[in-house]
C-alpha cells in the first residue's frame, strides 16, 4: 500500500537548500509530498563525513528518498574528526580521501533502503571552480556507478551555453532568455533552481516506485 505521505529529504550546502527551495514550489501545493529540508549553508566534505545531516531526517520521520547536493565548499583540505588534516588541498592523497566520504554517505543513505539521488555540480564561472567541480563530479560518479540505489543528476549540460560554457542567461521553453545563476557565478536563481528541479524529480520518478507521478504531481 502507498504511504500516506512520501516524504522527500533534501541535505547538502546551500546549493542543496537552493535545490529544496526548488521541489518545494514544485509540490507544496500537493498534500502527498513533504520535502524536508536538511541543507545548511558552507559545508562540505572537507570538514566532515555529513552523516549528522542525514541522520536527521530519518530521525524526524519516514523517509522515501534522498536528495543530497555538495561540494561548493570542497576546494579545501580534508579534516579528520580530530581536527587534524588527514589530506591538503590539491595533495595526492585528496582525491581518495574525497572518494572515502561519498562512500560512506552513500553506504550511509542506501542502507536505509531509499533512493539517493545526487545532483552534479555545474559549471562554475571561475576557471578554477570549474576545474575542481569537475573532479568533484567525477568522483561522486565512479562512487554511484557501483550502487544500484544512487543516480547522478548532471547539471553541467543545463547551466553551459551553445558553445559549452558558463552561461548566467539560458533561454526558457519560449525562447527567452533568462537569468538562471547568481552573481557569484556558482549559485543560482529561483529560475534555475527550478529548472534543477525538474531534472531530479523526473530522477526520482526512474529510480523509485514509491515516489510515484512525482513529476505529473509537479506540473
Amino acid at each position: 500500500m502507498s504511504p500516506a505521505k512520501v516524504t522527500i529529504a533534501v541535505v547538502g550546502d546551500s546549493l542543496a537548500d537552493g535545490i529544496w527551495g526548488g521541489i518545494y514550489r514544485k509540490l507544496y501545493r500537493d498534500k502527498r509530498f513533504s520535502v524536508y529540508r536538511g541543507a545548511k549553508n558552507s559545508i562540505g566534505f572537507g570538514g566532515g563525513d555529513l552523516l549528522d545531516a542525514l541522520d536527521r531526517p530519518f530521525e524526524a520521520g519516514p523517509v522515501d528518498a534522498v536528495v543530497m547536493m555538495v561540494g561548493a565548499n570542497d576546494r579545501r583540505g580534508i579534516y579528520a574528526t580530530d581536527g587534524n588534516l588527514a589530506a591538503a588541498y590539491k595533495s595526492p592523497q585528496w582525491p581518495a580521501a574525497y572518494r572515502a566520504r561519498v562512500d560512506r554517505f552513500m553506504d550511509s543513505a542506501t542502507g536505509h533502503l531509499v533512493p539517493l539521488v545526487w545532483v552534479l555540480l555545474p559549471v562554475m564561472r571561475d576557471d578554477g571552480a570549474d576545474t575542481d567541480s569537475r573532479q568533484i563530479n567525477d568522483i561522486v560518479c565512479a562512487a554511484a556507478d557501483s550502487r544500484a540505489l544512487v543516480a547522478t543528476v548532471p547539471t553541467r549540460p543545463l547551466t553551459i551555453d551553445p558553445e559549452g560554457k558558463y552561461a548566467a542567461y539560458l533561454k526558457d521553453a519560449k525562447g527567452q532568455q533568462r537569468l538562471v545563476r547568481d552573481s557569484d557565478g556558482v549559485h543560482f536563481t529561483d529560475y534555475g533552481y527550478d529548472m534543477i528541479a525538474d531534472q531530479v524529480l523526473a530522477k526520482l520518478n526512474d529510480v523509485s516506485s514509491k515516489i510515484g507521478s512525482v513529476t505529473s504531481a509537479a506540473k
